[in-house]
């Protein structure tokens, strides 16, 4: 009798193994790829036509793009930690760059997206830049961590300044003249450098990640790779800054006094010192290409990795996501960087591929970055997370033109917030002042119709739904 027991419960032990085994085998592996700083100068993406990305562009023909995707913040640590929690900003109480939300009451034990797919049985590591920090400001070694959001993490001083760059600084800008301060005197700068690709950090955290890809994995893996590159400073190999003539380069269009109907906060915030020094020194141009090239440098970088992957056991059942963390200006507005609430800051490439889903195409609905993470629940068949602040983008991956009418809120601090939807952009400030913009006759927001009579229900229409969205 026994024996007939052990032979059952042998059997039945047995059974279960080929049903895990089978599960395992069939959920599906997640590549997570961040790039820093990155706005829509990408060549899928349309924003700058003499970008040189095909290794994105290949991802891209592949997935579905979202041309329409917005940060929940326009700075790094806010925007990475909307992103890998799932909640905006304005729950969180993360608005900069200096707070950790482990150390705000409530969010201590806060399961993020890495977290919660180990949770499910999954393998998890990262590279490079994911989160944005972990302990503020500060020079630890360990910037880009959270601890305990990975089981295994390589992260390197992403901002390492390389030996060989001679040409530092040599701009002649006259930033000090032009009050500018803090460390944009130190970051703004750019430099062909003589390294080769594997020397830099980027390339070393591809490297990483795409070792951990083609090993033998028991379990289904989660693995994220961020790319510093194209945050400041702009060095990278000399090749990438060849590839573009500079008197080939056009400038982004703006408009003079375009600053006129923005307020004074807004006027604050835009980064004019950066901007009149470049004109005044005629570097404009040579701004443009940097960041340029920083850009094709990343996609090489991701080349390296998707390589990798395509070349792996994995290449079928492995969804790729790719995303910046927001926007960035290069003189529309008069503005350069990111940290305003302007559609340039605000908006950042997203892309899904996922081999098992034949839809493919691009969809140009109002999406957020907060929506990563319920999505990556969805299509990964884990158990819904109903706390999650985002919304799930499954329906359209399977058709990128399904009817979605939700809107994308950006947040800059606390009562500082862009909400966009399908046709216009509606700021509010601190102060009360107002921004509207249509988007359909004005797409690079030069004109503020906030105070022209016609706007009034489109305004009521915005107070209301920003109410509900900070609820």
């Amino acid at each position: 009798m026994i024996k007939r027991i052990n032979s059952s419960l042998v059997f039945l032990l047995l059974i279960c193994g080929m049903i895990t085994a089978q599960n395992n085998k069939k959920q599906p592996n997640v590549l997570f790829i961040m790039v820093d700083d990155l706005n829509d100068w990408v060549g899928a993406f349309g924003g700058n036509q003499q970008a040189i990305t095909p290794h994105i562009d290949a991802l891209a023909a592949k997935g579905v793009v979202f041309k329409n995707a917005y940060c929940s913040a326009p700075l790094c640590n806010p925007s990475r930690t909307s992103i890998l929690t799932g909640y905006q900003p304005n729950t969180t109480g993360v608005y900069g760059n200096n707070e950790i939300f482990r150390e705000i009451e409530g969010f201590k034990n806060t399961v993020t997206l890495p977290q919660y797919f180990e949770q499910n049985g999954y393998e998890t590591a990262a590279a490079g830049k994911i989160f944005h920090n972990a302990r503020g400001g500060s020079k630890d070694p360990k910037e880009g961590s959270d601890p305990g959001s990975f089981q295994q993490e390589k992260i390197g001083n992403a901002g390492t300044v390389y030996p060989d760059v001679k040409d530092r600084h040599s701009h002649n800008l006259k930033l000090k003249k032009h009050g500018v301060k803090g460390s944009f005197l130190r970051s703004f700068d750019w430099a062909a450098t003589d390294t080769q690709d594997q020397d830099n950090n980027d390339f070393k955290s591809a490297q990483y990640c795409a070792d951990f890809i083609t090993q033998k994995h028991t379990k289904p893996f989660f693995v994220a790779c961020g790319i510093f590159k194209p945050h400041l400073p702009w060095y990278v190999p000399k090749k990438y800054f060849d590839l573009y003539n500079l008197d080939d380069i056009k400038l982004p269009v703006v408009l003079e006094n375009d600053l006129n109907d923005v307020g004074r906060i807004g006027n604050n915030m835009a980064k004019k010192g950066v901007h009149a020094s470049l004109l005044e020194t005629n570097k404009w141009k040579e701004a443009v290409r940097a960041y340029l090239a920083n850009i094709s440098f990343a996609d090489a970088c991701v080349g390296y990795l998707l390589n990798a992957l395509q070349n792996s056991a994995y290449a079928n059942n492995t969804i790729v996501v790719l995303m910046g963390d927001h926007g960035w200006h290069l003189g529309e507005k008069q503005h350069w960087s990111k940290n305003v609430l302007w559609e340039r800051a605000a908006k950042t490439p997203l892309l899904i591929v996922d081999p098992r889903n034949k839809n493919v195409g691009v969809s140009t609905k109002i999406v957020s970055l907060l929506d990563v993470y319920p999505t990556l629940v969805d299509i990964a068949n884990l158990p819904k997370k109903k706390d999650l602040e985002g919304n799930s983008l499954v329906k359209l991956l399977s058709n990128p033109n399904a009817n979605w009418n939700f809107t994308a809120l950006t947040t800059k601090a606390k009562n500082m917030h862009s909400l966009r939807n399908s046709t216009y952009r509606y700021t509010v400030y601190p102060d009360g002042f107002e921004e509207l913009y249509n988007h359909n006759t004005d797409p690079n927001e030069w004109v503020n119709i906030a105070q022209e009579k016609s706007s009034k229900i489109i305004l009521e229409q915005f107070r209301k739904e920003l109410k509900t969205k900070l609820k």
